[in-house]
C-alpha cells in the first residue's frame, strides 16, 4: 500500500510540474474580458412624461403574479423597487385618474408571489425631509412593458407605499443589499442579481434623464452593465466615489454661472459664492444649493421664495420674461474644489422651465416653478433630475468610479452600447485612465462588448489550461480518498494492537494508556475542531428559562452547582441565566423524568399551586401511604412522642372514594375516567391543611 501511494504521489508531482508554469503565468497576466461576456441591457423607456413636479421620462416594470404594470422613475439612492399601493389613491375624488397620474398601482394582496416582510421606513431622502414608510416583501419584478421581453427576476425586494412624499415609484439601480434584520442577513439588490445570473457583465450603468424640451421630446436612456457611447460628448475626467456610503456619487461644484445680459460687460455672473460638494441623485428633481447661492439666483432671475411650499413659484408674466431671456446656466465640477481636470455641464433655461401641481405640499394650483431648493446644511447639497436632463452619467460600482459628460443631442445617431467588463486588479487602471473614456474603450472592444482574447504570453489556450487544472483537481481528490482509506486501515491496526497490549497481564494499565495516547515520534496528532460552539444544554419541553435557573440546568460545561443558599445570576434584559444558577436547598439537582402535564394539579386552601416537590410528596402519601417528608423509624420508637416520626400505616384507596372530576360524583364499580383531588379525601398530615 505504501509503495503504491508513493508511486501515485510521484505521478501527481510530475503532472503538477508540467502544468503549473503556464497556469501561474497566465493568472498573472492582465485578465481580459471574455468573449462570452454578457451584453449590457438597454431598458426601454415609456412613451410618457409623468410627475407632479415636472415632466419626467419613466420606465415600466412588471411586478407580481399575475404581473401588474407600474411606471417608475430611476433612483441612484434606492436599492429596491418602490411602487405605489392602491391606498395611495383611496381618498382621491377620481381613483382612476389618480392611478394614472401615479404611474399605476401595485396591490400586493393580489400577488400570489408576494412574500410579506413588514413595514419599514424609507430611508432614502430622509436628509431632505422626505420621511415615510412602506410595506416591504419579496416578489417577481421584470423590466419593460408587456411584450418587450426584458429580464424577469424572482424574489427581489419590493417596497410599496401610499404617501405622496414620493408621488411616483422608483426603480433603484444602487447595488447595495437590503438589511431587514441584521447585517449578516442581506437581500441582494436587483442589479446584483442581474450580474449573479449573468444577465449583465458588471454592476454598472449609464443614464440620462431625458428632456421633454429637446426636439419633440427625447426620452431617458438607461443601460445596465454598460453605457451608450453615442449619448454623450466624451472627456477624460474620472470621479472617485466619496467615502460616505450613503452619498457616494459626490462631485465638487467649483462654480455655477450664467452669461451676462450686458453687452458692455460680457463677464458672466457667478451664482455660487464658494465651491461645494454635492451629491448626484435622480431621486429628487431639484438642485439643492446653499442659501447664499439661492439668494444670488433670486437676484439674478427675479425669483420669489414661497414660504408655504418652500419653492420658487413663477407667475405667467415672469415666466414669459425668463423664456424670452433664455439664459443658460453652467456648472463646472471636479474631484475637488481645486482640481484642474473639470467637466462643464451647461443647461438651457428650458431645463428649469418646470411646473408643479397638487398634491405637492403647499401648492394649491398648478404653477410654473424654478427647480431650486434652499439647503439647510451641506448634507442636503444635491444635483437632481433637472441636472441629469443635460448630463450623462456612467457609474461602475465594481471599481467605485464614475464619469460625467454633456449629453450629445443628435437624433441621427443610433444606439451604440458598450459593455463595462467585471473589475479585476489589473484592468481597473486601463479601463478608467484612458483618454476620452468610452470612445477609446469602445473601439478596443470586440463585437460582443469584450476586449481581445487571451494574451500572447500564454503558450496554452484557456481551454487547455482549464482542462489540465480540472484534471489535476480530480486526481488530487482521488489521492485524498486513497489516503483516507490508508489512514483508516492504519488506525484500525493501531487500535487492535493497543487492545492486545491493554489485556496483557504483565503490563500496567497506565503505561498502556500512555503508549496509546502519545503519537509516534516525529508525528503530529490530528486534532479536528468542533463543528459548533459549545452551548448550554437544551431545556426540557415546557420548562422556562426561570425554571432552568432554579433547577441549575444552564450551568456551563464542566461547572458545578453553587453552594446551598447561593443565588443565581439572572439577566433581566435577556431573560437568560448567566452561568451560576441557584441550587436546591438540599444541594441536589433534581431530575424530572415525567412528561409535562402528567403531574396532578394540587392547590392549597389559599389557591396557590403546590411546587413540584410538594406534589411528589403528596402523591407518595396518597398512592403509596408513605410520607416522603418524614424519616421512617422502627416500630415503638419515640413512645409518647410525635407520631410523625413513626412509620405510617399503608393507606388503601377504596373504589367508592374515586369520583369523576367533571361531575364530582362517585364513579363506583372500581371504574374511573379521571382523578380528582376536590372534596373530602381525608386529612393529609404535614401538608399544611386540607385540599
Amino acid at each position: 500500500m505504501s509503495s503504491l501511494l508513493q508511486r501515485v504521489l510521484l505521478l501527481t508531482s510530475a503532472l503538477l510540474a508540467i502544468t503549473a508554469s503556464p497556469v501561474i503565468a497566465y493568472s498573472l497576466e492582465p485578465r481580459q474580458a471574455a468573449s462570452n461576456l454578457p451584453a449590457p441591457i438597454a431598458v426601454a423607456p415609456d412613451q410618457n412624461w409623468d410627475g407632479i413636479d415636472g415632466q419626467w421620462s419613466t420606465f415600466t416594470l412588471r411586478v407580481g403574479t399575475p404581473q401588474q404594470f407600474v411606471r417608475t422613475l430611476i433612483s441612484f439612492g434606492v436599492y429596491q423597487t418602490w411602487v405605489v399601493l392602491p391606498q395611495g389613491c383611496s381618498t382621491s375624488a377620481d381613483p382612476d385618474q389618480c392611478s394614472e397620474s401615479r404611474g399605476w398601482l401595485f396591490d400586493n394582496d393580489t400577488s400570489s408571489t408576494f412574500e410579506y416582510l413588514g413595514i419599514y421606513d424609507l430611508w432614502v431622502g430622509r436628509n431632505l425631509g422626505h420621511a415615510t414608510n412602506g410595506i416591504f416583501g419579496f416578489d417577481t419584478v421584470g423590466l419593460g412593458g408587456e411584450g418587450e421581453g426584458g429580464p424577469t427576476l424572482e424574489n427581489t425586494t419590493v417596497g410599496a407605499f401610499a404617501s405622496t412624499t414620493y408621488y411616483l415609484g422608483f426603480f433603484g439601480i444602487n447595488p447595495k443589499p437590503s438589511n431587514f434584520t441584521d447585517f449578516n442577513t442581506q437581500s441582494p439588490s436587483y442589479m446584483t442579481q442581474l450580474k449573479e445570473q449573468r444577465m449583465i457583465p458588471s454592476v454598472s450603468f449609464g443614464y440620462t434623464a431625458g428632456a421633454h424640451y429637446r426636439f419633440t421630446g427625447t426620452f431617458a436612456s438607461l443601460t445596465l452593465g454598460g453605457y451608450d457611447v453615442n449619448k454623450y460628448d466624451a472627456n477624460n475626467v474620472t470621479f472617485i466615489f466619496a467615502g460616505d456610503n450613503e452619498r457616494d456619487l459626490m462631485v465638487s461644484v467649483q462654480s455655477i454661472s450664467t452669461p451676462s445680459q450686458m453687452e458692455s460687460n460680457p463677464v458672466g455672473t457667478e451664482l455660487l459664492p464658494s465651491p461645494i460638494y454635492a451629491l448626484i441623485d435622480a431621486t429628487v428633481p431639484e438642485l439643492w444649493l446653499p442659501l447664499e447661492a439661492c439668494q444670488v439666483f433670486e437676484y439674478e432671475f427675479g425669483l420669489v421664495f414661497d414660504n408655504a411650499s418652500s419653492l420658487y413659484l413663477i407667475n405667467d408674466t415672469h415666466h414669459q420674461d425668463l423664456v424670452d431671456r433664455n439664459a443658460s446656466i453652467s456648472l463646472v465640477m471636479g474631484q475637488g474644489p481645486n482640481s484642474e481636470e473639470t467637466v462643464r455641464i451647461t443647461l438651457p433655461y428650458a431645463a428649469f422651465d418646470l411646473s408643479v401641481q397638487p398634491p405637492t405640499p403647499g401648492v394649491q394650483n398648478t404653477s410654473y416653478y424654478f427647480p431650486l431648493r434652499r439647503a439647510a446644511n451641506d448634507s442636503q447639497y444635491t444635483l437632481g433630475r433637472t441636472f441629469l436632463q443635460e448630463a450623462y452619467i456612467t457609474v461602475d460600482y465594481e471599481v467605485a468610479r464614475f464619469q460625467l459628460a454633456q449629453v450629445h443631442w443628435d437624433q441621427t445617431l443610433e444606439q451604440n452600447l458598450v459593455a463595462i467588463p467585471p473589475a479585476n486588479a489589473s484592468q481597473d487602471d486601463s479601463l478608467w485612465t484612458s483618454p476620452n473614456w468610452g470612445t477609446d474603450s469602445a473601439s478596443s472592444q470586440n463585437d460582443n462588448g469584450g476586449s481581445p482574447s487571451s494574451p500572447s504570453g500564454s503558450s496554452l489556450g484557456a481551454g487547455a489550461i482549464a482542462g489540465i487544472a480540472v484534471g489535476a483537481v480530480a486526481l488530487l481528490a482521488i489521492l485524498a480518498v486513497i489516503f483516507l482509506l490508508y489512514r483508516r486501515r492504519q488506525t484500525r491496526k493501531r487500535a487492535a494492537a493497543a487492545a492486545e497490549t491493554t489485556t496483557t497481564p504483565d503490563r500496567p494499565t497506565s503505561s498502556s494508556a500512555s503508549s496509546t495516547s502519545q503519537p509516534p515520534a516525529g508525528k503530529t496528532p490530528h486534532v479536528y475542531p468542533k463543528a459548533e460552539l459549545a452551548g448550554s444544554a437544551p431545556l426540557p419541553f415546557g420548562m422556562t428559562h426561570h425554571d432552568a435557573d432554579r433547577k441549575g440546568l444552564l450551568l456551563p460545561p464542566g461547572s458545578s452547582p453553587t453552594s446551598p443558599g447561593a443565588e443565581g445570576t439572572y439577566s433581566s434584559t435577556s431573560g437568560a441565566t448567566l452561568f451560576s444558577p441557584a441550587s436546591e436547598a438540599d444541594s441536589k439537582q433534581l431530575q424530572i423524568f415525567e412528561m409535562p402535564g402528567d403531574m396532578p394539579v394540587v392547590r392549597e386552601k389559599d389557591g396557590k399551586q403546590l411546587s413540584e416537590k410538594e406534589a411528589l410528596q403528596h402523591r407518595e402519601r396518597v398512592y403509596n401511604g408513605v410520607d416522603a417528608a418524614t424519616t421512617p423509624t422502627t416500630p415503638g420508637a419515640g413512645e409518647g412522642g410525635d407520631q410523625l416520626g413513626a412509620a405510617a400505616e399503608p393507606r388503601r384507596v377504596n373504589a367508592e372514594d374515586v369520583v369523576d372530576a367533571r361531575t364530582g360524583e362517585a364513579v363506583g364499580g372500581g371504574r374511573h375516567r379521571a382523578f380528582s383531588f376536590e372534596g373530602e379525601r381525608g386529612t393529609l398530615d404535614g401538608m399544611g391543611g386540607g385540599v
